[in-house]
């Protein structure tokens, strides 16, 4: 009886916590360093009170994980005694150390969903929930000038919940499809008349999609309407949902751009910047002059060179995959260790961000095109793995993956606390539900 209860409050305990973690995104990221640390600590207690009665045995992926933070160990081991800067040298070994909590939160996971701790409706549900409350707010900030935080509207991107931070965007990107896969996993839904169940689903679609084009976060938007449309082709069992998703989506685009010359503006320079971004390096940019690597005056335009030639180009993403290049040829094997890329950048460039705007070409200046080969071993394995099985739960988690590395794009830090902690999540979680046979 006792063992029971235990048993339970350590399940309702489990769920709770995970299902937390859409939350914390919304709070910022000391709620999630919060969270991930009581989760390991949580883990760690469950692993003490049964003893050796619950384990994980590691397969290939477990195993390329383990590998993957090891090596970022020893890379920033080894450049640690290269530096001379003791700035560099102690942002580094914090770095790398503060790390090693995604290691124990990707075991974490793998830990309670493997022992069945986890019930998924409840982290479906709570990002359901989370991620309509952000496109809400942000629909109320856009129409009545003010979140229901309090945060006003100060321009032509719409933050609602995250203040000066314009990333909702990217958030309901991210969680929407938890959401829209819940019509097609849990039992609520699937006991629904088909015409209760699609009106619902077309309300909800039109609240994701006003608040994902206020939102203002082009990438994304670009994103979301991408992995739709994969889902459109992908699953002919539910085309019918993601074609009205898809209709509504690019009908809030246009209304809204006939409504607003702000926003009008603002989506019709998307493709302009793509074009500025893939003529860089075309003849019509190239110059005579010396490249000095800076500003030049007049327009924001970026000097830079490229298999001896010089180029004008006013694509500032041009410029920032550039300096994450050009940082990358300093170390191309094993890189200058993880968030080095602000003290290495400056060293062939003046004009250095703290980033350079792209996942790979981080992980290439950082780790090195070994650990970069890791990383990518873990994904492709991954989505290998995931084409021979049939669970539609697996699903929404791919395809948000998917989404999320996808390489011609730009991006946040990958090292960063936010990106990090989705990436393993969703690592953790799709390897497990790989692996659980009584999940369909």
């Amino acid at each position: 009886m006792i063992n029971n209860i235990n048993t339970s409050s350590n399940t309702f305990f489990a769920n709770l916590l995970i299902s937390l973690i859409p939350v914390s995104f919304i709070l910022g990221n000391l709620a999630i360093n919060l969270n991930i640390l009581i989760i390991v600590f949580f883990c760690i207690f469950l692993l003490i009170k049964k003893k050796d009665s619950s384990k994980i045995e590691l397969n290939l992926f477990d195993k390329l994980i383990v590998i993957f933070f090891i090596y970022i160990f020893l890379v920033s081991t080894f450049n640690y005694f290269k530096i001379s800067d003791d700035v560099h040298r102690d942002q580094l070994i914090f770095k790398t150390f503060s790390y090693i909590r995604y290691l124990f939160f990707y075991f974490s996971l793998r830990f309670l969903m493997d022992n069945k701790y986890l019930n998924l409706k409840y982290f479906f549900s709570i990002s359901s929930f989370c991620v309509l409350f952000v496109s809400l707010d942000v629909i109320i900030q856009y129409f009545f000038g003010q979140s229901l935080f309090g945060y006003e509207s100060v321009s032509r991107r719409v933050s609602g919940p995250f203040g000066d931070e314009l990333i909702a965007g990217g958030y309901i990107s991210r969680f929407s499809f938890f959401l829209i896969f819940s019509f097609f996993i849990f039992e609520f839904f699937k006991n629904m008349t088909f015409k209760n169940k699609f009106f619902i689903f077309l309300i909800v679609s039109l609240i994701l999609s006003l608040g994902m084009t206020l939102a203002g976060n082009r990438m994304p938007f670009f994103i979301f309407f991408s992995t739709t449309l994969f889902s459109l082709i992908l699953l002919r069992n539910y085309r019918i949902y993601f074609f009205s998703l898809l209709i509504i989506a690019i009908s809030c685009v246009f209304i809204l751009k006939n409504y607003d010359n702000e926003i009008r503006k603002h989506y019709l320079a998307f493709p302009w910047q793509v074009t500025n971004l893939l003529k860089s390096f075309s003849e019509e940019n190239k110059v005579n002059f010396e490249n000095k690597n800076e500003l030049t005056y007049g327009e924001k335009n970026y000097s830079i060179s490229f298999k001896g030639e010089n180029y004008i180009t006013k694509s500032v993403h041009a410029k920032e995959f550039y300096t994450g290049y050009k940082t990358w040829l300093q170390n191309k094997f094993f890189g200058g260790g993880i968030k080095s890329f602000r003290f290495n950048c400056p060293k062939v460039f003046v004009n250095c961000n703290a980033h350079p705007h792209n996942y790979y070409l981080e992980i290439l200046s950082d780790i090195g095109l070994t650990g970069f080969l890791i990383i990518i071993s873990v994904f492709f394995l991954i989505f290998r793995e995931s084409y021979y099985n049939k669970k539609i739960i697996l699903l929404p988690f791919l395809l948000i993956l998917l989404g999320d590395i996808f390489p011609i794009k730009t991006t946040g830090s990958f090292f960063g606390t936010a990106n990090s902690t989705f990436i393993f999540l969703q690592i953790s979680l799709i390897i497990s539900l790989l692996n659980r046979k009584d999940l369909k």
